[in-house]
């Protein structure tokens, strides 16, 4: 009931819960104007010194991100001990959840590189804005629009701003997408995130983590090794191995940047038609069913 109360204080609805979080739940909401939102209902733990530290830097970095590959960040409220962020609504769930509804079968190359461009565009935007994103994995990949072919990057809670170009070292994020360098303890930059991208384009090329083990322990030694199976090379192009192997390096000054990695000729092509119509429903569904 106090929950129902807080929300109904703020003219939204709750139509359901979508997501239990660390700090609190995520709910689908209706507001006044009958559009829909989600909202992160988060209870603030006076017990945890950096709590309301955490959630002031997600707002700080929500509200600074206009980009057609984000979630738009609308409106926080604060209501006692809770504070409520209200974003955009995703239609049409995430890039894991597309994968897997395709699996056994391999997505093409040219649809893998349409989503996968978008997210390049998205990161590269936040990475001009000195922020990591710290968590990029298929599941913080939003799809929605016309047919779900337009792509947000989400979930920004465990970013950070980078502090005159800087090195961090707190270690955070998921588990299977982490750098070497995170798993070893060890500053960490932007690349970190051209790590779990590189994770990201191996997941879409055959359905499998880069990495994977029954242990952390066993995990964190995958990492370090950098070692991966291929990619099928009688499914996708050698260039699409390369892409991967330039991301997975070992050494983060041997990745590339993101604008490096837009300017690969197996990527530009498809930057670059992108970058044209970003946010563009109706052109993004014509070149979508080209692909087809």
């Amino acid at each position: 009931m106090e929950v129902l109360k807080r929300f109904k204080k703020h003219n939204l609805k709750i139509l359901k819960t979508v997501g239990k979080g660390t700090y609190g739940n995520v709910y689908l909401c209706e507001k006044q104007d009958d559009t829909l939102t989600i909202v992160k209902d988060i209870e603030l733990n006076i017990k945890l010194q950096d709590h309301k530290q955490d959630i002031a830097n997600e707002i700080k970095i929500l509200s600074r991100l206009k980009h057609p590959n984000i979630i738009t960040f609308y409106h926080c409220y604060y209501n006692d001990n809770h504070v409520m962020i209200s974003m955009e609504y995703a239609t049409s769930g995430n890039l894991a959840e597309y994968m897997y509804q395709r699996f056994p079968k391999l997505i093409n190359q040219q649809e893998i590189l349409f989503f996968f461009c978008q997210v390049l565009l998205g990161v590269n935007y936040i990475h001009k804005l000195d922020i990591i994103h710290r968590d990029l994995k298929a599941e913080n990949i939003l799809l929605t629009g016309k047919n779900g072919v337009l792509v947000k990057i989400g979930d920004f809670g465990i970013s950070k701003m980078l502090a005159s170009a800087k090195k961090t070292s707190t270690v955070i994020g998921t588990p299977y997408y982490l750098a070497p360098e995170l798993c070893e303890g060890k500053p960490y930059d932007t690349k970190s995130d051209v790590w779990a991208l590189g994770c990201l384009l191996y997941e879409m090329c055959t359905h499998k983590r880069a990495f994977e083990a029954e242990t952390l322990v066993g995990l964190v030694k995958a990492i370090t090794s950098g070692s991966v199976h291929p990619i099928d090379l009688t499914v996708y192009e050698r260039g699409m191995q390369d892409l991967v192997d330039s991301m997975l390096s070992v050494l983060p000054d041997k990745r590339p940047s993101i604008q490096e990695l837009m300017g690969k000729m197996i990527i530009l092509p498809m930057v670059y038609n992108l970058f044209l119509d970003a946010g563009d429903d109706e052109l993004l569904n014509l070149k979508y069913k080209n692909l087809l």
